[in-house]
């Protein structure tokens, strides 16, 4: 039975190449076949070509060979088309399935009276086979099928060899309006293999202003290859570059910046102190005060004095720094449990780190600490000292001011 139908398919491809010249040369057309039962059983009782599976019976039949109830189809096409992501829709009365390469993409297999079903298909380029098996119960039967590319593949520029170019290297890449990290706003992202004309530079060719589909922005040259920079005219000189760093005096205290950026702020706060300056990593200031416990340093930036975390930068001759500021005020924070019951551990670790406490949802506790990363809180839960993962805990206040203690 199976090689009879086989058969039957493949004369019906061959007569429709015949009669149905417009449809074969355009490559597609539908083989159809219909059932006088609803479960697609047994031989076909027709067999023909068709446009479309779309069709709208109402009350009659589909032919005198069928009956106008209780009855189902099947259409099987292979297409050729370009890559993209496909939406297909479908809606019936009653049962329909839609299959694409053999996988089952909507399953409406029920009674129904015109239920839109709707799918996106990711294909390739080349043939494909689909598969629209229909089913009609009593009263009228229609079904309505449309095939439509809504994303295709974003064709890139051919290199010319005298125009400049920049390749994203990185995953995402954020497009500023100006050359900066911190206020340059974002005006789109672009994606890691995409090309775009590089149209300007910053004077030191850190940043690079691209042409990214007629939207000019800014990008970090670090996340890009680019060809042909000699020809890309400086389009934001930006600002005089930074004066030579000082020459240490022996004995003398300095902090060279480990981060790749520092801000540099008014008070030794990391909330509240208001940034006037960001130095970057390797530049080297003298340090001309400190808090008593070290965790703030002030230094003189270029004549400008302000606050850095001690953390980020490498400081030499320390024990000569007078102390100019007392500590800042302890940061007190409150914890407030979030989920139905959360284990409190020795060490910030889920799996090696010991359970010293359990608390439940809505309970509050003093935060006093953080991990470097701010993913877990430290919290005192009745005299009792542990961690929690902080996803599950509310915070009075930003994280990051709590001082790391683990």
């Amino acid at each position: 039975m199976f090689r009879l139908r086989l058969l039957l398919l493949f004369g019906l491809l061959i007569l429709a190449l015949a009669v149905y010249p417009a449809a074969a040369q355009s490559g597609i057309f539908w083989v159809g076949e219909y059932f006088n039962n609803t479960s697609l059983a047994v031989t076909p009782a027709l067999v023909i070509s068709e446009a479309s599976p779309t069709h709208n019976w109402g009350s009659a039949s589909p032919s005198p060979a069928i009956a106008a109830d209780n009855f189902s189809a099947r259409w099987t096409s292979v297409q050729n088309l370009a890559a993209g992501t496909y939406q297909i829709t479908v809606t019936s009365d009653d049962g329909v399935r839609v299959y694409v390469n053999g996988i089952l993409y909507i399953n409406g297999w029920q009674n129904a009276t015109g239920t839109p079903y709707t799918t996106l298909v990711p294909l390739t380029a080349g043939a494909h086979n689909f598969v629209v098996e229909y089913y009609e119960g009593v009263g009228s039967a229609f079904i309505t099928y449309t095939l439509a590319l809504v994303t295709a593949p974003t064709p890139l520029p051919t290199p010319i060899p005298s125009t400049a170019l920049a390749t994203v290297t990185t995953n995402q890449l954020n497009v500023r309006d100006r050359p900066d990290p911190f206020s340059g706003t974002v005006l789109t992202r672009i994606r890691s293999g995409e090309t775009y004309p590089i149209i300007g530079r910053n004077a030191d060719t850190s940043w690079l202003q691209l042409n990214v589909n007629g939207l000019v922005g800014w990008v970090n040259a670090r996340y890009v290859s680019a060809i042909n920079l000699q020809l890309v005219p400086v389009t934001n000189p930006g600002v005089r570059p930074t004066p030579p760093p000082p020459t240490p005096v022996p004995g003398s205290a300095f902090a060279t910046v480990t981060a790749f950026f520092l801000n540099v702020r008014q008070t030794p706060d990391p909330v509240n102190g208001v940034v006037i300056a960001r130095i970057s990593r390797g530049q080297m200031y003298p340090i001309v005060g400190r808090l008593a416990d070290n965790r703030w340093l002030l230094l003189n930036v270029n004549g400008l004095n302000g606050w850095v975390n001690a953390r980020f930068v490498n400081a030499i001759n320390l024990q000569s720094v007078p102390v100019v500021g007392g500590n800042p005020a302890p940061i007190t924070l409150t914890a407030t449990v979030v989920t139905g019951n959360l284990n409190v551990r020795q060490i910030p670790d889920p799996i090696n780190g010991a359970i010293v406490a359990r608390i439940s949802l809505g309970q509050t506790f003093n935060a006093i600490g953080r991990n470097a990363a701010g993913t877990w809180a430290q919290l005192n839960v009745n005299g009792v000292i542990g961690w929690v993962n902080a996803r599950y805990v509310a915070l009075s206040g930003s994280i990051v001011s709590l001082p790391v203690t683990g």
